[in-house]
């Protein structure tokens, strides 16, 4: 029992700390004046930057998937803050393991992010990436490695992320390689590679809907534990910086090796879950937005 309201006392406070930075964005917006007439981009980069202003779906696609990270970096100044809840489908509503992600971009193309999750034993994962390459500047694809250390384990691990679209704002493809250092708190007392997939869809105004597959070049946790998969939807809120997320699938927390080994396959594992993401634009100019 002590476990159990441990465990909800520490997901209502990610919860109440995500509600409170969401109202203060609410509240910066609030401030900011408002006009009819169309407002000057005063960026210092406007070539570069993310926002694309005016493309009000990039944030979705932006977001990646629950088992492939977008292989964009944020634009400079922005903290992108990301929930998630993760339920066991033969539980439902009682086992869950929630997650709270920080993403921050000081400069353009360099973001640094923190995760942490109450996955067991609890996790805290750091991770640094560098955009390389930047479809919307003109380069073929968009690619950026990614390195992180995570407390469980105390694994290494990198990344290698790209993505396309296909059709602009639409239907993109991404894919991954990656590489933990060891796999001993998932029971794999060894290095392990894997490769991820996924694809996200526009079907209509603000909705998208996505698959993902994360396949380790592993044996033997192929044969005890399958393939890691999810599925689900999308919604960009319009007129607000967030995106709602709902998916289904086996996926672990969104951690470099929740996304890469699975608890197992089959009905035992099968897990709902939703994502609630906001992105803060200027953040360091936020107070001044504020008071």
């Amino acid at each position: 029992m002590s476990s159990i309201l441990n465990r909800f006392s520490k997901g209502a406070f990610f919860a109440t700390a995500f509600s409170f930075a969401s109202v203060l964005t609410t509240a910066a917006q609030a401030h900011e004046p408002h006009s009819h007439a169309p407002l000057e981009c005063r960026c210092e980069s406007h070539q570069g930057h993310h926002d694309s202003h005016g493309d009000r779906h990039q944030q979705a696609f932006d977001e990646g998937t629950p088992n492939v990270s977008p292989a964009n970096t944020l634009g400079q100044d922005h903290l992108y803050l990301v929930y998630s809840h993760n339920f066991f489908w033969s539980t439902l509503p009682r086992s869950s393991n929630p997650a709270f992600w920080l993403k921050y971009a000081p400069v353009e193309h360099l973001q640094v992010d923190l995760l942490t999750t109450l996955r067991s034993p609890f996790e805290l994962e750091g991770a640094v990436s560098y955009q390389l390459l930047d479809e919307r500047q003109g380069a073929p694809l968009s690619l950026t490695p990614r390195l992180s250390f995570n407390s469980r384990g105390n694994v290494v691990g990198g990344e290698l992320l790209a993505s396309r679209f296909l059709w602009d704002d639409v239907w993109q493809l991404g894919a991954d390689l990656r590489v933990l250092s060891n796999a001993s708190a998932d029971d794999f007392d060894r290095p392990v590679a894997a490769m991820g997939l996924n694809t996200t869809v526009r079907v209509w105004k603000d909705w998208h809907v996505f698959g993902d597959l994360a396949v380790p070049f592993d044996g033997e946790i192929l044969s005890e534990r399958s393939v890691l998969w999810t599925a689900g939807l999308k919604k960009k809120i319009p007129d607000t910086p967030h995106v709602l997320t709902f998916y289904a699938g086996n996926a672990q927390e969104q951690s470099l090796s929740g996304r890469t080994i699975a608890l197992g396959a089959g009905a035992d594992f099968f897990r709902l879950g939703f994502i609630f993401s906001i992105d803060i634009p200027s953040l360091t100019e936020l107070p001044a937005r504020l008071f």
